[in-house]
């Protein structure tokens, strides 16, 4: 892979350890994919935030990396295990804030912003259509490269933290044009109805397509069902890009139906009658928070119900009294956390959860070992409130 002088100059530690180490994960990385080059890349978003994801030895990693590296472009960061910003509604460990605190800190330190997102896309980390960056978190990869029109690869925690320290990637992969053309199919042959069903459809495609996929048969999507489906296919799979077509232009392609459907969803949905639920995965944002909060006018919830969502979109949902006619509903409104990664049932004392997010769904049923009962949003108002 071709080096200019000063990448050269950074690889053998002229410009101190940080950026060596940066470069070699990059240099790495663009060797180890036939990259011809690294390339600028105009943002970064960074995984491995959450404490139960990286542990001791990540928390590590970043405070030796925090001494010397600095951020050279706009960088976000991912969810965390606890819920920082006030107001607090969920009591985690002590020894779990003070550890989460200090790879805050660390990153804070390196230069990243102070909204913790799994939706970068909104408010935090706004790309242009076109842009090349550098994004970790898999559903944000997605919902870019395939609705927004931005150009990342998925990228690991590593190499999006090599990247906010060199403002580099290596060039290939989704910045190439010819990657990002359909090279699979699949036909559905259905009507999707909410944003439940688009999470079923996106699980299934991550199962079965490892490139960049051609979905025919989307009947006009909502901004709500698009993310669903980025989400559900990053879950199930290694793809990083869909695209919408009017037809097939081959033979040769995979049916999804209703024996496809009803398949996929007993993998989720295990229909029990939930104790809690949880929703925000990945994070609600403001134009879900304003349709939730307008739904649930003169309602209450009849379980313990936690929405999730960022900094950010809560700052403005609250300025616009989003947040006040939400908790009216008795719901609580959370800040910050990973709803999937944090062992929130745990913390609640549920062992079965309602929740509109087949990732949300995987997650939860992996980690916390909690049985799904899968709804739309709109049917658990229905459901689960009086």
């Amino acid at each position: 892979m071709y080096l200019t002088s000063k990448e050269e100059m950074a690889l053998k530690g002229e410009y101190g350890d940080a950026q060596q180490i940066a470069y070699r994960i990059l240099y790495a990385i663009g060797n180890g994919a036939n990259a011809d080059r690294l390339m600028d890349t105009k943002t970064s978003h960074i995984s491995g935030v959450n404490y139960h994801n990286i542990g001791d030895a990540g928390l590590q990693l970043l405070e030796d990396m925090a001494k010397t590296a600095r951020f050279v472009i706009p960088t976000t960061i991912n969810p965390c295990g606890v819920q920082v910003s006030p107001p607090i509604h969920l009591n985690f460990k002590q020894d779990l804030y003070e550890k989460q605190e200090r790879i805050l800190a660390a990153f804070a330190k390196m230069g990243s912003r102070g909204s913790y997102t799994c939706i970068p896309y909104e408010y935090d980390n706004v790309a242009n259509m076109g842009d090349h960056v550098s994004w970790a978190e898999s559903s944000a990869v997605l919902y870019g490269n395939s609705v927004l029109g931005i150009m990342t690869n998925r990228e690991s925690g590593l190499s999006a933290l090599a990247s906010a320290i060199t403002g580099k990637t290596p060039h290939y992969g989704l910045h190439l044009e010819e990657n990002r053309r359909a090279k699979e199919w699949v036909l559905v042959d259905m009507p999707l109805k909410d944003e439940v069903d688009y999470g079923i459809l996106g699980y299934y495609i991550g199962k079965n397509f490892k490139d960049t996929v051609g979905i025919v048969g989307l009947r006009a999507p909502t901004k709500t069902q698009l993310k669903s489906l980025s989400a559900a296919i990053a879950t199930s799979g290694p793809m990083g890009m869909f695209t919408q077509e009017e037809q097939v232009p081959t033979s040769s392609y995979i049916h999804f139906g209703k024996e496809e459907y009803s398949a996929t969803r007993a993998i989720l949905d295990k229909s029990e009658e939930g104790q809690a639920i949880l929703l925000g995965c990945p994070f609600m944002g403001y134009n879900e928070l304003k349709h939730f909060a307008e739904a649930l006018t003169g309602k209450r919830f009849t379980k313990p119900t936690y929405l999730f969502t960022s900094h950010s979109v809560y700052g403005s949902a609250a300025a616009e009294g989003i947040i006040v006619s939400i908790e009216k509903s008795g719901a609580k409104v959370v800040q910050d956390a990973c709803p999937s990664l944090s062992y929130i049932p745990e913390i609640i004392g549920a062992t079965k959860i309602v929740t509109s997010s087949t990732k949300g769904s995987f997650y939860m049923a992996a980690s916390s070992k909690v049985a799904i009962e899968l709804l739309s949003l709109d049917e658990i108002i229905r459901k689960y409130t009086a």
